[in-house]
């Protein structure tokens, strides 16, 4: 079966526990919802971090809501740059390389570093019409002035409140040439 989905990059960011945000930021300390995301209910905030590695650091932006643990996406360009192995994670809270996270009011070390695997947000009534299971892998092609990329091993995700996207990291959509609002064909 082949459906039209929306892909997405997305940049280098930091998901916090709301425990994690009170120790880099102040326990407390107000944060603004900057943009709206795709998925309903995120938002990129005015909080930045510093990543820090043993060869350098990048910065990330805070999406909010808190999260049950700290996680910090980022690409494998990212990891040479700050000279850490890369960790390809589809589930987002079970480990990930030591990080020093900085924040304006202090820092943290955790095991959260990952370069997300690519994947596929869709909503619950979506999934069921394109009899889709949690955990599942598909497959996305997409033809932009770069060509045709076929993006396989794509790891479905799917809840309630979700909006059917393919999220990249930014070397792979920088890769297939996605610059902007680009559509690919899901192939179940």
């Amino acid at each position: 079966m082949n459906h039209k989905v929306e892909i997405e990059v997305s940049a280098r960011h930091v998901h916090l526990s709301k425990e994690d945000y009170g120790f880099l930021f102040g326990s407390g300390a107000p944060f603004e919802e900057k943009k709206e995301l795709s998925q309903r209910g995120e938002y990129a905030t005015d909080k930045l971090v510093r990543l820090v590695g043993p060869k350098g650091e990048v910065k990330a932006r805070f999406l909010s809501p808190f999260r049950s643990k700290t996680q910090a996406e980022i690409s494998l360009t990212d990891c040479y740059q700050i000279g850490i192995k890369p960790n390809f994670q589809s589930n987002a809270y079970e480990g990930g390389e030591k990080i020093l996270i900085i924040g304006s009011a202090g820092e943290i070390k955790r095991e959260s570093a990952i370069v997300s695997k690519r994947h596929l947000h869709v909503n619950t009534k979506e999934a069921q019409e394109l009899d889709l299971n949690d955990g599942q892998k598909v497959k996305v092609i997409s033809k932009t002035k770069r060509g045709r990329t076929e993006f396989d091993d794509i790891v479905v995700k799917i809840a309630d409140s979700y909006q059917l996207r393919l999220h990249l990291d930014t070397d792979e959509g920088n890769a297939a040439g996605i610059i902007s609002k680009e559509f690919g064909e899901l192939i179940v």
